[in-house]
């Protein structure tokens, strides 16, 4: 588990639709009808419910900040029914693939709902998603519509072969010269969403296990895969959250990371579920947004978690008092990282989340190394298990690959065949992910399976040397990977690559004593790299692959 925009040119606000201040008194269905859908329940079955359930519950309070634009669910009910309503006037069906190429924005939301409320299939990417994923992934999902950036849409229009299944574009921000496009319709976005809805019917007879939304995600092998989750499921893990963390209509919820990842994409749901209010902004440089909403919870990756406690800690300290936690996903964080912060936050809970693309799992607490590694709670109605390469639950003290299914769980690889699709549902997902069941029943994270390496005969994770590693308080980042010395007949050799903390200077020497003191002989590093920083996805994860 892609970018948290730490640029801060992104920061500057683009004009917008909606760039005015909330007024009380403004009628949010601006006197038109909206159009109808399933009726409202207690408990939603379906995406576009939880909005309707919501807009109904709160009225005209100030739900979602973006920018300048603030605006209550019903805003954002009323306009995702003008652009469900356009995109129907194009011909948009019942499972067609809708592509969304927007940033953080209250306008990425409006679009995710319309599609649902078509019945269509959300697939949002990267807005900078490079062109050979890209064109693969349009010849696989051969998409009707693309909702997006200008400069997306030209991305698009640059793999004319896969243009032949658009029926419709509709561009945010969209001045400049027109696209050259013969064989559809471009709209602005801002006009679709001020327009009158379309005279017709939303299309009924949704069911809960109908496809909503297909994530690409490359995964270990870098061949973009197509995880599909159904209502049901996103509903299911938006549902745990809510109760784990303790959502209610009085908090407010600060995501500085893009919509378009899964961490984030599940945490804007389960606002809107929580019926709280949600601050969208375009990076982790958030400031004014602080002073102006005090969150009761933040979303991060561990990046910007590094970020905010080396440059902004006095800040955090002061203007921070109003969190009630924080959440970090995406991938591990030392201990002492999270010690730093929670030094900074004494009176915020801080949760790691444990999760992937193909399901939301749970969070972790920390085992009797202080390192958080230990499973604590998980997804209401999924299953969680450690087994063996035959499929077998391990004993206690041995290491399995950890395998995960029930409620939550992705229903498979656009592609899939319904053979495959129906073998996940009886015999789960194996996450290539590596755990250990501890003494008492509690599964401890090991690593990868990819990343095991083999060094005279023993099996080596990774993650534990680049732990301890990252326990010296001199290292900022490490990485431990094998490789072939000088006699090969030797087998593979740990290498280890590490990023000084600012203003310390850490010898090698120093490093191998570190760790000597702390490892079996056979996983201290033979040799340590220092680098001046790694290569990372936007989202600040590490790209282990292109570290050596």
């Amino acid at each position: 588990m892609n970018g948290t925009g730490l640029n801060e040119a992104a920061l500057q606000h683009r004009p917008s639709v909606f760039d005015s201040k909330f007024d009380p008194n403004h009628d949010s269905n601006d006197g038109q009808p909206t159009m109808e859908g399933v009726p409202e329940e207690q408990s939603p079955r379906l995406l576009p419910d939880v909005l309707r359930v919501a807009a109904k519950a709160c009225g005209g309070q100030v739900k979602v900040v973006s920018g300048t634009a603030h605006l209550s669910y019903a805003d954002i009910n009323l306009r995702s029914d003008r652009l469900a309503g356009r995109l129907m006037a194009h011909q948009i069906r019942p499972g067609d693939r809708v592509m969304i190429g927007l940033p953080n924005s209250a306008e990425f939301i409006i679009a995710c709902f319309a599609v649902w409320k078509v019945r269509a299939v959300v697939v949002a990417l990267d807005p900078c998603t490079v062109a050979a994923n890209l064109r693969s992934i349009l010849e696989k999902i051969e998409p009707t519509a693309l909702i997006a950036e200008r400069g997306f849409a030209e991305k698009v229009l640059e793999t004319p072969a896969s243009l032949r299944s658009f029926r419709a574009f509709f561009l945010n921000h969209s001045c400049g010269s027109p696209l050259p496009t013969a064989q559809m319709a471009v709209e602005p976005l801002e006009s679709a969403l001020v327009s009158q809805p379309a005279p017709a019917k939303i299309p009924t007879g949704a069911q809960p296990d109908e496809l909503a939304t297909i994530t690409f995600t490359s995964g270990s092998t870098n061949v973009p895969k197509g995880v599909m989750h159904t209502h049901q499921s996103i509903l299911a893990c938006a549902s745990f959250t809510q109760s784990y963390l303790k959502l209610t209509q009085q908090d407010v919820v600060m995501l500085p990371l893009p919509l378009h990842h899964v961490l984030a994409f599940r945490r804007f749901l389960t606002c809107f579920l929580a019926q709280c209010r949600l601050v969208l902004v375009p990076g982790i440089f958030i400031m004014k947004q602080f002073s102006e909403t005090r969150p009761t919870g933040l979303v991060l990756v561990p990046s910007a978690c590094h970020i905010l406690i080396d440059n902004f800690s006095s800040f955090l300290r002061k203007a921070g008092k109003s969190l009630r936690y924080v959440e970090i996903g995406s991938e591990p964080i030392s201990a002492e990282r999270l010690q730093a912060l929670q030094t900074i936050l004494p009176n915020t809970r801080i949760h790691l989340t444990y999760g992937l693309t193909e399901g939301r799992v749970g969070y972790l607490t920390a085992g009797p190394n202080g390192n958080f590694d230990r499973m604590d709670c998980s997804n209401h109605g999924l299953e969680i298990a450690v087994v063996d390469s035959n499929g077998h639950s391990v004993k206690p003290g041995e290491t399995g690959e950890i395998l995960i299914s029930g409620a939550g769980l992705f229903q498979g690889y656009w592609g899939d065949s319904i053979n495959e699709q129906n073998a996940l549902k009886t015999r789960g997902f194996r996450t290539r992910d590596l755990g250990m069941l501890d003494e008492n029943g509690k599964i401890r994270l090991i690593g990868r399976l990819d990343d095991i390496i083999k060094v005279g005969g023993h099996k080596i994770h990774p993650r534990e040397i680049e732990a301890v590693l990252q326990g010296h308080p001199g290292v900022a980042e490490a990485i431990v990977g094998g490789y072939r010395g000088p006699g090969a007949s030797l087998g593979c050799m740990l290498q280890a690559f590490v990023v000084r903390k600012q203003g310390f200077f850490v010898s090698d020497t120093e490093l191998l004593a570190h760790c000597q003191e702390r490892l079996e002989l056979y996983k201290v590093p033979a040799t340590i790299c220092f680098r001046e920083s790694f290569p990372k996805t936007a989202l600040g994860k590490i790209q282990r692959h292109l570290v050596a």
